[in-house]
């Protein structure tokens, strides 16, 4: 024959037990009430220390995370009390991944951005040396231009003259 369940009795203690901390809290005047439910440090219902309160042998203790009657009743006093409620560190997980994988892909963007910036810098110097240089030629060929055609006008006027490259 199965043993009989605990969390019927686990329930009762837990309900008795919110109940007298949720009393306690809202007994205190609303400008100076502090949650009552144990918390960590950092805001955090204290499912640890609550199991303690209400009797609970460690290896029940499970039973407040996995139990959604419980995790909810847990919940609902805590929220109300200003605590955050058992699994809120999942989602904090969640929201610093999803944080953390953002930052990542801004990284690898800036890196490809700054990647990107330096190739068009080095480009844009090989293309100015190239206008430099064909500025150069340019004006080179100008310059036989004007020989050519200074020499053409003394030819055309009678002078002899010695043709050179």
């Amino acid at each position: 024959m199965p043993r009989p369940s605990v969390i019927p009795t686990v329930k009762a203690a837990l309900e008795d037990y919110l109940e007298r901390m949720q009393v306690a809290f809202l007994a205190a005047p609303e400008d100076l009430r502090v949650p009552t439910l144990p918390a960590t440090p950092d805001g955090k219902v204290n499912v640890r220390a609550l199991a303690q309160a209400v009797d609970l042998k460690q290896t029940q203790e499970k039973y407040l995370y996995e139990r959604q009657e419980l995790t909810t009743l847990i919940n609902l006093v805590a929220e109300g009390q200003g605590l955050m409620p058992i699994g809120s560190r999942l989602l904090v997980d969640a929201a610093d991944k999803a944080l953390k994988d953002r930052m990542a892909r801004t990284a690898q963007s800036a890196k490809a951005s700054a990647q990107a910036a330096v190739e068009a810098q080095s480009a844009t110097a090989e293309l100015l040396e190239k206008l430099r240089d064909v500025v150069l030629e340019n004006e080179s060929l100008k310059a036989q231009n004007m020989r050519f055609k200074a020499q053409l006008d003394m030819i055309h006027s009678g002078m002899m003259v010695g043709v050179q490259d």
